[in-house]
Parts: C-alpha cells; structure tokens; sequence
C-alpha cells in the first residue's frame, strides 16, 4: 500500500513539473516573440514572404510553442487550460506577427471591402444595381455590420483598416471555440479534439480568415454545424415509416454517432433553435458561397443523423428568397450568365494554379508549400480514417461532412476560386482524421514517442503554413506610404474619373470607390501589355483624351511591382519604364510622390 501511495505521489511530482515546464515554454515563447518583432524588417521582404524576415528568435519561439501543445497531450500532464493556452499562443505566432510587423492591412480585397463598409457609412445604404463590385451590394450583411461598428465608434477607412489587420487572430480564435464543440460531437476523447483544432490551425493556410465577408459567412457557418451536432440533436429517431427505419438501419451501418449523453433543457434548445435561424440567415445575407455549402452539411447530417430535413430546407429557402428579393437587381443581370457558366469551377482549376515554370525559383517554392501542405493533411486525414476504420469506429457523420462541399464545384460558377474555398470547407474534417493519426483512441498515443512525432509533424505544417499562407507578401504588404498615395487620390477625385493602375495589388478603392473607373494593366492580354509597354505616355495619352472622363491619374506603388514581376506579368523594370515615360511628357504630371509610390495626372484635367 505504501509503495502505490509513494508511485502515485511520483507520477503527480512528474505531471505537475511537464506542467510548470510547459507553462515556462509558452511564457518564454511569448517573451522571444515580443522581442523578435522589432527584429523583422518588412522592407527586406523576398518571394518567400514572411520567412525571409524572420529572425532565430521567432523560429525559437515557434518550436518552444509547438514542444508545448505536444508535451499537453502526453497523460502526464493535468492542467487542462495548457492547451488552448498553447493554441492561443500559436494563432499569435503566425497572425499577428504580419499585422504587427506590417503594421498596416494586407491584401488588396480586404480594402476592397472597407471601401463597401465606407460606401454605407457615406450613403447610409448600399447600391444593389452598383456596376462595381455588385455582389457586395446584393449580399451585404458583413459589410452593414461593419458599419455600424464603425459609425458606433466614429471610425474613418483608414481607422478600420487599422483594426481589420487583426481580424484572422480573432476569428481563428473564434474557430478554436467552435470547432472545439464540434470534434466533441465526434469523440470524446479531448486529446483528439484539441489536436484536431492544432492541426487545423496549422494547415488554413489558404487565406480565407482575413477581413472578408468568406470569413465572417464561415464563422456562422461553424456556429451552425455546433449547435445542429449539439443541443440541435435529437436523441434518436422518431419515425416509424418504412424510410426511417431504412435511414435508421444505414446510420448503424455507417456510423456510430452518439452526439447527446444527456438531456437538453427546452429552453436551450429553443435558444439554439434561434440562434441556427439567425445564423443562417446572416450567412445569406453576407456571401453567395457559404450558403450553399451550409444547405450540403444539413444535408449530409440529416442523412447520417435524427436532425431535422427541416434545417437544411429552412436553409434552402432562405436562399431562394435572397435571391428573389434582396438580390433581384444582381439576380436579374446576372443569373443568365451564371447559368450558362455552370460547372465552370472544375474547368477553372487550372487557371488559379500557378504555373512555376513561369516564375521565379521563390515563387515556386511558396507555390508547392501550399500543395505540398494539403496533400499532407490529406495524407495523414486517411491514414487516420484507416486507424479509426482499423480500430472499429463508424465515422460516417465526419465523412458525410467532408465530401459535403463537393457538389459545389458542379453547381456553381465560381471558377478556380472555388478549390481554395471547398479546402476551407472540408479542412475541419481533414484535420480531424489527421489528428486520428496520432490518438486513434483514448489509449492510443499515450508513450512520449507519440508527442515527439506529433510534434516534429506540427514543425513541418507550420513551416508550410508560413510559406503557403505569406510567402506572397512582397506583394500583398502595403506600407504605410503606398496607402498615404491611394488615399490621396481616392480624396482628390470625383465622380467620373479615370484611374489607371500598373496592377491592382495596392491598397485600392477603401474610400469614394464609385468615384472611379479602375483599369489596371497588368490585367489587359499580353498583347495589349506589349503595346502599352512599347510607348506608354502615348497609349495613356490617347485613353485619358475620351470625353466622357471628367479627371485622370496614374498611380504606381511597390506592391505593384512586385506584383508584376514576381507572376511574371511583366517585364522586370516594366513599372518603371513606364514612369520614367510619363515624367518625359508633357501629357501628365506628377502630383504626388514618396519613397514608395507616385502618382501622375492627366494634364488635360489640370486647372
């Protein structure tokens, strides 16, 4: 009996010294990264992105973080908060170091849609027969939201821009809490589902988490797959027909769901019921995608499970009435082309694909991090699914929920655009079976070999993830003197002008949008390109002298530069051959300029 006692009180002093280790690795992960910031000089950014920048402190702090969440997954270790203390400590590693670092927001779409949220502020409204950017007008949910926000604490674009680069850390610490609920759907076992959120957070690699109304849709559209596996899930079926038993029977067949240990009071489950009809809804009335992928989920988990056909059904007609009403100026003009081009997703694949023969060695590289990153989580999401298979659990919900997205691809006309998105979709599935890899079950993964693995793995999916995820920041990275140029202009200019772009990877169009007709050249065919590159102050001259544009400017940042040189748009030193062309001709004048950007008019418009 003593010597239990005594084996017992060295197996609590082991588990409560890789607690305080633990607990010392994140603190001093936080300490190199805080040190480590002021290190990184984003004006030294190459074609691998962020990681050319990145000093031995971060890099330290990355390992020191990741050793962590591993080591608070072996049995030794008690203290439950140690792991989403560890995810936490991760989301800050790799989102707000660019947002600091940078400080200012990243990627051209995202002041896209802050010039939406400043369009509302301005009008008080939107413009649903807008012929720029009209799908945000017919859809504009995130953007009247933001709005609000920002007319409640009387902030201008560039104040929101400020704030909007923090938007990924929050809403991947919003995806921790929501998936969290969801794997608990799924097992039971909290190791699995806490590397099931880690190896998502790892493997989002694609973007989609920025200041976007993708990113807003998707949070909703977690928070409704929660509550449905959730309070949402009825005991067991109900029916007696011959479909619910023939449902009944394929569910024990397929999977071996058991979402509900205990009873959900009434009134949470009418809250919950609530709260599914008000998300819902709001994905929407924020973007065209998501809602459709919602209806395919319900879908899926009123086959695989007792919830109601009722869900994906209110879901369908939600859209259907968005389409008819809120939207029918967009549905009016646009729904026949959209028929016509349906199915185009599967065609357009390889037109978002990089073609790496074209571009340079970095650029490659940055590329094949992101495929290399997805086949891995796909690898490891089978070889999971196999263990899981192996092992005797019927996962049937979690494969329903993954191949849930793919219809979209037939039904939609999103073009190559919709690969990246259908990954995000199917991602939080993916990492569950991936995380099954590692803990199969509750006494599986118990040895220190297990977290040694998981976490040399987790180094090589963070690696990839700051690769594939900001190895384009050389070009999607504004400094604070290219948005003092674009808002310059944006304040200048009135109604009807011509605004001429060397790319459109610039901070553009967040404030008087409508004011301007955007033409960026790198966007023109080749051969066209070719002509204007061939004699620029001639070309430019000829497009600013139609008369129906009331003022002109030519506005040239680095980002464009390293836009067009590193896809190869462009010649290198195309940019600047241009401006040089436009500085010898009387035609236009330069009426802005800084280190890093220029700005010429059309001297027809001058006073």
């Amino acid at each position: 009996m003593a010597l239990n006692d005594q084996a017992r009180g060295s197996s609590l002093l082991s588990a409560g010294k890789l607690d305080v280790a633990i607990a010392a690795s994140l603190a001093a992960a936080i300490f190199l990264w805080l040190f480590a910031l002021p290190l990184a000089d984003p004006a030294d950014l190459d074609d691998l992105g962020l990681v050319s920048i990145l000093p031995a402190q971060y890099w330290t702090a990355l390992v020191l973080v990741i050793s962590a969440f591993a080591a608070s997954l072996h049995p030794l270790s008690r203290v439950a908060l140690l792991r989403p203390a560890s995810l936490v400590a991760l989301v800050i590693l790799l989102h707000a170091t660019p947002a600091i670092v940078y400080g200012t927001l990243r990627y051209s779409w995202a002041w896209k849609h802050i010039g939406i949220v400043d369009y509302i502020q301005r009008h008080g409204t939107v413009d649903p027969t807008a012929p720029f950017l009209a799908a945000y007008h017919n859809w504009s949910g995130f953007f009247r939201f933001f709005a609000l926000f920002a007319d409640w604490f009387n902030l201008g674009p560039l104040q929101v821009a400020d704030l909007a680069r923090f938007f990924s850390v929050i809403s991947s610490l919003i995806f921790i809490v929501l998936l969290k609920f969801i794997f608990r759907s799924f097992t039971d076992d909290r190791r699995l589902q806490w590397a099931a959120v880690w190896i998502f957070l790892c493997a989002n690699w694609v973007g989609q988490d920025y200041f976007s109304p993708q990113a807003f849709a998707y949070i909703f559209y977690l928070a409704v797959l929660a509550l449905c596996l959730g309070p949402l899930m009825p005991q067991g079926s109900r029916s007696h027909s011959g479909v619910g038993r023939m449902l009944r029977e394929f569910r024990v067949m397929f999977t071996s769901y058991t979402s509900h240990q205990r009873q959900v009071q009434p009134v949470l489950r009418i809250l919950a019921t609530l709260a599914v009809f008000a998300s819902i809804m709001i994905i929407v009335a924020s973007h065209q995608l998501t809602p459709l992928l919602l209806i395919c989920s319900l879908a899926a988990l009123s086959v695989m499970t007792p919830l109601s056909i009722g869900y994906p059904v209110l879901a369908g007609l939600g859209v259907a009435f968005w389409i008819v009403y809120p939207a029918a100026p967009f549905t009016a003009m646009h729904l026949p082309a959209e028929v016509a081009s349906l199915g185009d997703t599967l065609e357009g694949v390889t037109g978002k694909l990089v073609n790496t023969a074209k571009v340079s060695s970095e650029v490659a590289i940055v590329t094949w991090s992101g495929r290399i990153l997805s086949a891995l989580v796909g690898l490891m999401a089978v070889l999971g699914w196999l263990r899981r298979l192996r092992a005797g659990y019927r996962d049937g919900v979690v494969c329903a929920l993954l191949a849930a997205p793919f219809p979209v691809m037939l039904v939609t006309s999103y073009g190559g655009e919709a690969i990246f998105r259908i990954y995000l979709f199917c991602l939080p599935f993916l990492a569950f079976f991936a995380a099954c890899l590692f803990f199969v079950s509750r006494n599986s993964g118990r040895g220190t070999a297990v977290s040694v693995v998981f976490a040399v793995t987790s180094m090589f999916l963070t690696a990839g993830f700051l690769l594939a995820n900001n190895g384009k920041d050389r070009q999607y990275r504004f400094s604070g003197q290219e948005v003092a140029a674009a808002y310059w202009v944006y304040a200048q200019a009135g109604p009807g002008t011509l605004l001429v772009e060397g790319a459109r990877s610039y901070p553009s169009q967040f404030s008087n949008y409508e004011n301007f007709t955007y033409l960026p050249i790198a966007n023109e065919r080749p051969e066209e390109v070719a002509k204007i590159l061939a004699d620029p102050a001639a070309v430019l001259s000829r497009w600013f002298r139609e008369p129906n544009w009331k003022d002109g400017y030519v506005i040239v940042t680095r980002s464009q530069r390293a836009y067009v040189e590193a896809l190869g748009k462009m010649p290198e030193g195309a940019l600047d051959e241009l401006v040089t062309a436009l500085a010898q001709t009387p035609d236009f004048q330069l009426v802005f300029s800084n280190d890093e950007a220029v700005v010429y008019r059309a001297s027809r418009f001058l006073p």
